[in-house]
């Protein structure tokens, strides 16, 4: 698994000395983030999602693999995006993930393996990284370099100023290719709102807000539409992401979860929208049937719906009506206690069936 090499190599990079951290194995709380980054031994670059990290472990999912033969250019070397079919910006479904990663390491297919809520995803050793990504240097080093002319920088102060924000009243970051040093030329800005629950609500509202009011700012990729990817005054794509400015915002830190039934369709309406734009994807519904091969199973006065992949992130807010394609499980929390939910894991899983436009959803 070690490619001494390759770490070798990207270590004498300029983009990387400037973000790259040493990874500490004594300080995951700090290095372990949702939308960073972590360098593994052999050079791949992997994406943590979630606040969920089993003792010693990471879960996320491997994003960049070097490769001779990759179209993309990392800290001075070959990458291929495994995400994505090659050449294009069009993601490979989750199930037909697992034959990509074989190939590049058969541990990385744990389809088999993994608890439910991480079918598609990888949980590797915290043994297993040299180095972390954080976002807030990423974009600290942007910024520094940017002279106040760059297009990263005139992209960057009109997203600010179109969300009505200040640059100092919240913790912000990149990720994506921005947060590998790519801040020249990119297909889209990927941005990291780490405020409180009710600051970073406020701006995906905005960012909802925009899109509506604005059809020419809609994105619409992988089959939907999205409210909190949209493009700014200069037409350039922005893609934003929310984390918690602290831990224990996060509802997800530690709890396992036990499958009750698979292969049921929940229906409801969105009754707290809190955590809808976080990964995970966490709705509080109200009024929800439980339906199974189209049979009524199960209603509930209230009931969470988890949504563990970034794909449906901003897709539903309070007063939404929603559909959502899972397992019914039950979640157990030291704080929390014993409750049911319904978690999904697919990408189409979750819908928004009283969408803001017409048109948000495409077969």
């Amino acid at each position: 698994m070690n490619n001494s090499k390759i770490i070798a190599a990207i270590s004498k990079d300029r983009r990387y000395r400037q973000i790259a951290l040493p990874f500490e194995i004594g300080k995951t709380e700090q290095q372990v983030k949702d939308a960073e980054f972590l360098i593994r031994k052999d050079g791949t670059i992997f994406n943590v999602e979630g606040w969920y990290h089993p003792a010693g472990y990471v879960v996320g999912e491997v994003l960049y693999a070097p490769d001779e033969k990759g179209d993309k250019y990392i800290f001075g070397q070959r990458y291929r995006k495994v995400t994505l079919y090659p050449g294009t910006y069009k993601p490979i479904p989750y199930p037909d993930r697992a034959k990509v990663l074989r190939e590049i390491d058969p541990q990385f297919d744990q389809t088999e393996i993994n608890p439910f809520f991480a079918k598609y995803k990888q949980i590797l050793p915290v043994t297993d990284f040299v180095a972390y990504l954080p976002s807030s240097r990423a974009l600290k080093r942007a910024l520094a370099q940017s002279n106040g002319h760059t297009k990263f920088y005139v992209d960057f102060v009109n997203l600010i100023n179109l969300l009505g924000l200040r640059i100092d009243e919240i913790s912000l970051g990149l990720t994506g290719a921005p947060l590998l040093g790519n801040t020249g030329r990119y297909h889209d800005l990927d941005v990291v709102f780490s405020g409180n629950l009710n600051k970073n609500l406020q701006i995906a509202k905005t960012m909802r807000d925009l899109a509506i009011n604005e059809p020419w700012r809609r994105l619409f990729e992988g089959g939907k539409a999205w409210q909190i990817r949209f493009f700014n005054d200069l037409k350039t794509l922005i893609c934003t992401f929310f984390t918690y400015s602290k831990h224990s915002d996060a509802p997800l830190r530690d709890f396992s979860m036990e499958i009750l039934e698979k292969g049921v369709v929940a229906q409801g309406g969105v009754s707290d929208d809190t955590h809808s734009m976080y990964t995970p994807t966490i709705l509080q519904l109200k009024d929800v049937t439980i339906m199974k091969n189209h049979r009524l199973i199960q209603r509930y006065a209230n009931l969470p719906i988890i949504v563990y992949h970034t794909a449906s992130r901003g897709d539903c807010f309070n007063n939404d009506i929603v559909q959502a394609s899972g397992a019914l499980v039950e979640i157990k929390q030291a704080d929390k206690g014993i409750y049911p939910a319904i978690c999904v894991i697919d990408r189409e899983g979750l819908r928004n069936i009283s969408p803001p436009w017409e048109g948000y959803y495409r077969e």
